[in-house]
């Protein structure tokens, strides 16, 4: 079953039998690990997105139009999360006084409230293309899915 050209909902593994993107990663998952490195990024991003469009129920158009711009919300998350981390690095290592700590919580908070003006101009974005119910089920998804991944991959 395709949601669009480029996510795979459902797909045949080597055995012809049908699995979601979610149990095909599970399935990846298991067997041994030891001293391996199988981790695959882009997998990872296709069985995401096959998810989230399955359980919001994207129609072709919309996983088109909705996916890079979720992920460029991501990646400017990520941005942040690294420009904080830095800043609290710094200040740890340096062992600054209190005055100059302060400055860094200050930087961290002031960060965050950029954070959360970007998500909600980015979530207005998304709401157009899906539309709220669409949209409150595809956070709920990708909720769900990286708490999944989580649990999987520290099994």
């Amino acid at each position: 079953m395709l949601i669009c050209a480029s996510v795979q909902c459902m797909a045949t593994n080597v055995n012809g039998s049908a699995e979601s993107g979610l149990e095909q990663m599970q399935h990846h998952q298991q067997g041994p690990r030891k001293g391996t490195n199988d981790w695959n990024p882009e997998k990872f991003r296709k069985d995401l997105m096959a998810y989230i469009s399955h359980e919001a129920g994207f129609t072709e158009d919309e996983a088109r139009r909705f996916f890079p711009i979720f992920f460029e919300m991501h990646e400017s998350q990520r941005n942040i999360e690294r420009q904080k981390g830095r800043a609290l690095s710094k200040a740890a290592q340096q062992n600054m006084n209190d005055r100059d700590c302060q400055r860094v919580l200050n930087e961290m908070d002031q960060l965050d409230k950029k954070w959360m003006r970007m998500k909600a101009q980015y979530n207005s974005r998304l709401r157009q293309i899906v539309g709220a119910r669409k949209m409150v089920k595809a956070i709920d998804a990708d909720r769900r899915f990286g708490r999944r991944m989580f649990k999987q991959l520290t099994k």
